[in-house]
């Protein structure tokens, strides 16, 4: 692993692999077909990975567009010179400041109702839109069986430039579920074909949609997560070879000290730091997530250590007495492999009760991230 970029920051770092995200792309986008208009779920800064060099990994391996709902991660993408078309997702406001920062940057809206497209005609500017439709989610966007009308009235507004509709799968668990809901985006393609709208992207928006872009009038997908390693739940399945981008993350010991019990208040100390005990000091703590981030162990010197006692703000101390070689400058992994040992991702996930994206927005921005496999 290359040392952190930065001397200004703490010496902790996530290690993200972009070969594993170019590779994974790479795989879904054989898989998806070559037709098929791959967007790159980049929402929440990449998953947590870092956005510029996350999206430019994804377009090392084949990626066509990018997806998110933060207009912030977009400004990021078109920071680094990257020019290709940028959807936002539901989370923007039909208002005269947004409407110049879409036109700035370039960028797509999404268009959940019909109350929504007014406004955005009402501004009396140029808006590039998706128009979205709910199959299922409940969540945002025109019920499928609306939807066909909300997309005629919506095209015919002045001012807005409907480029594509979309639709959010969700849900793995029951059988026959994935189908259905599809199932009701396809009656929707079927009724707007009839009406004479050709809108040039269809998209279906999640981890289970690897695939689909072969389907009916599909002709879009994004992956979400899948790009990152991270397994759908469910019933869903994914390509076989997908590589995990989440390599460890790590720290360095900043002091190690023998614990003392002088007189006084020694019955008022931390029950868990006894005299004897060797203990040393990272510089991670709650806010940094850490909360979140650990099994109660990590590894110094290929060795599993306890943590002792309730990690602070910036610090968590751990217990060293077994490892008598340990110094100040020692790595620490808190979630990957150091030697012959290992914590896994997996495991910390699970005591947690997340899945793979979950625990990895955990990781806070205060953490570097340090990049290899480019």
């Amino acid at each position: 692993m290359r040392s952190p970029d930065s001397p200004a920051q703490r010496p902790n770092a996530l290690e993200v692999d972009l070969g594993a995200i170019a590779h994974n792309v790479a795989l879904i986008r054989a898989a998806a077909g070559p037709a098929t208009v791959l967007f790159g779920a980049v929402k929440a800064n990449g998953y947590g990975f870092g956005l510029p060099a996350v999206a430019g990994a994804m377009l090392a391996g084949g990626a066509d567009a990018f997806a998110m709902a933060d207009p912030a991660d977009a400004i990021r993408i078109r920071g680094a010179g990257i020019d290709v078309p940028l959807l936002l997702y539901g989370g923007v406001l039909p208002e005269p400041a947004v409407a110049r920062l879409l036109a700035e940057h370039d960028l797509t809206c999404t268009i959940a109702d019909l109350e929504a497209a007014h406004a955005w005609a009402a501004l009396g500017c140029y808006t590039r839109a998706f128009l979205k439709v709910d199959v299922g989610l409940e969540r945002l966007g025109v019920a499928a069986e609306r939807a066909a009308a909300f997309a005629s009235a919506a095209c015919a507004l002045p001012g807005i430039r409907v480029e594509g509709i979309y639709t959010h799968l969700h849900g793995g668990e029951t059988a026959g579920y994935h189908d259905w809901q599809l199932d009701r985006f396809d009656l929707v393609l079927d009724e707007l074909e009839r009406a004479g709208i050709d809108l040039p992207v269809r998209l279906a928006e999640s981890s289970v949609t690897v695939g689909v872009g072969r389907r009916g009038r599909l002709n879009a997908i994004d992956p979400g997560h899948l790009l990152y390693g991270f397994l759908p739940g469910g019933r869903a399945e994914a390509p076989a070879g997908l590589r995990p981008a989440f390599v460890a993350l790590r720290s360095r010991v900043i002091q190690v000290k023998q614990v003392e019990r002088p007189g006084g208040f020694d019955a008022a100390a931390p029950l868990a730091l006894h005299a004897g005990l060797r203990v040393a000091v990272i510089p991670l703590g709650r806010s940094d997530g850490l909360r979140s981030l650990t099994c109660g162990e990590m590894l110094v010197r290929g060795q599993r250590v306890p943590i002792v006692g309730r990690p602070s703000l910036e610090h968590t101390r751990i217990d060293v007495t077994s490892v008598p070689g340990c110094r100040a400058g020692d790595e620490v992994v808190v979630i990957g492999r150091q030697g012959d040992d290992e914590i896994p991702f997996a495991e910390v996930a699970a005591r947690h009760e997340l899945d793979g994206p979950g625990l990895t927005l955990e990781v806070r921005s205060s953490v570097q991230r340090v990049y290899t496999g480019d």
